[in-house]
């Protein structure tokens, strides 16, 4: 006995492969695909200079530190999904761990909150040496699963004020990574905070250890802060890091910093591509809903010849 065969038309075979498609979508677990993403520790140096009110954003004066929290809360949701980010900061000589690498899609809301939480009020000592949260840095980077690329934001004000920079004796380049600098060129005031980070004042020039000086050539002004470009330009030189200065006012600043191609890792990262077949099950339905009926153009042709025998007629 021969089945009959079950024909649908067009219109019912495009429903049903959406309606598929749409099943297809709603059960697809994610696909494991190599994707290019950054891992970064993003460092913050939380030194009283860092609260020297020289930045903007959206035409706000802010301090230096809420610049770079804001800065790399605004990059979060630009990163792409599988990137990771750790954070830690800075204070006296030493970088200390605060959060290891996290996947920021996932944990998106989390990093948002821990960055915010990053003050004065989590330094242990008065004293800034750079040179040395550096290194410190680069060895919390290498002890980590992955070593991700160390970020490590900073004005470059040291005090005491290191008369050279010590050598970098660690191997060059097992720690990828970029010194940002964040700060304006004009030597502003430092404020005094107390322990819960409130100003309660300004240092003053006989309250800071100055940085010694030749006979006859200005004094030293340590108890100022500008951003110390050059002798971030020559500490990323002398640790086989970059440096960039940060433009506080833009958004995409910091992201292109932390999306810079010489970060870029290949990692084989769980995917959600649901909306593909989603998408094809759209199109689909656009194709039922917006097909023109096939007697359409017939009649628009049978209309068009009437008129134009009726303007021959006329014309004749």
């Amino acid at each position: 006995m021969k089945l009959p065969v079950l024909r649908l038309a067009r219109r019912d075979r495009l429903l049903l492969a959406a309606a598929v498609l749409l099943v297809v979508a709603s059960v697809l677990p994610p696909v494991p695909l190599a994707r290019t993403v950054v891992n970064h520790l993003v460092v913050f140096d939380i030194t009283q200079s860092m609260y020297v009110t020289d930045q903007l954003r959206a035409g706000r004066a802010v301090s230096r530190l809420e610049a770079a929290r804001e800065g790399l809360v605004r990059a979060l949701a630009q990163l792409p999904c599988g990137s990771q980010i750790g954070l830690g900061i800075f204070s006296s000589r030493r970088t200390l761990l605060l959060l290891a690498p996290l996947e920021v899609c996932s944990n998106r809301t989390g990093l948002v909150q821990a960055i915010r939480q990053i003050d004065a009020r989590m330094a242990w000592e008065d004293a800034s040496v750079i040179v040395r949260g550096v290194y410190s840095a680069t060895d919390v980077a290498f002890e980590l699963p992955q070593h991700p690329s160390v970020i490590f934001m900073t004005d470059g004000q040291e005090s005491p004020p290191m008369a050279i920079i010590p050598d970098f004796d660690r191997p060059k380049g097992r720690i990828a990574g970029m010194l940002v600098g964040v700060g304006g060129d004009v030597p502003l005031p430092i404020p005094r905070l107390d322990k819960q980070a409130r100003q309660v004042g300004w240092w003053a020039a006989g309250d800071v250890v100055q940085r010694p000086t030749r006979a006859g050539s200005a004094r030293s002004q340590e108890h100022l802060s500008a951003l110390h470009g050059d002798y971030l330009q020559a500490l990323a030189q002398a640790s086989g890091l970059q440096y960039e200065r940060l433009d506080s006012n833009s958004d995409s600043a910091l992201v292109r910093m932390l999306t810079d191609h010489r970060f870029d890792r290949s990692l084989v990262v769980a995917t959600d591509v649901r909306w593909l077949p989603a998408a094809l099950a759209v199109l689909l339905l656009a194709g039922v809903f917006l097909t023109v009926p096939q007697h359409l153009p017939h009649r628009m042709t049978r209309r068009i010849v009437r008129w134009q025998l009726r303007r021959n007629r006329h014309t004749l």
